[in-house]
């Protein structure tokens, strides 16, 4: 017999995968992998905000940590203001592109810089 039939030969040899079936399959893997929000503690909420007061009474920068589905965001700069009744911080960031309104349920962790 022909050796295309012996084994998995008759397999292994028409097994090929196109280019645009590749990108398909690797579209579909990354939307299945879906990432949840975490779940914050009141105690590290409350310090949260604390830390963003803090950061909007003394101009001292602050790193937020912002939930993204790929993976979390950190951007470092000034909070100028806080809306408590919409829920929303304006962050101007240190990458220059300007102020911006930052939901409070999107972010999932704040840090004080240190002015050393």
């Amino acid at each position: 017999m022909s050796k295309k039939l012996q084994g998995n030969g008759l397999f292994e040899s028409s097994r090929m995968m196109l280019p645009e079936h590749r990108e398909a399959y690797i579209q579909h893997q990354q939307h299945l992998v879906h990432r949840t929000p975490p779940l914050i503690d009141p105690q590290a909420e409350e310090e949260m905000a604390r830390v963003m007061a803090a950061a909007l009474y003394t101009g001292s920068a602050v790193t937020i940590t912002l939930f993204d589905e790929p993976e979390d965001i950190r951007l470092t700069g000034h909070v100028l203001r806080i809306d408590a009744a919409r829920r929303q911080i304006r962050f101007d960031g240190d990458e220059g592109e300007g102020p911006e309104w930052i939901r409070l349920d999107q972010i999932i962790g704040a840090v004080a810089e240190s002015g050393i």
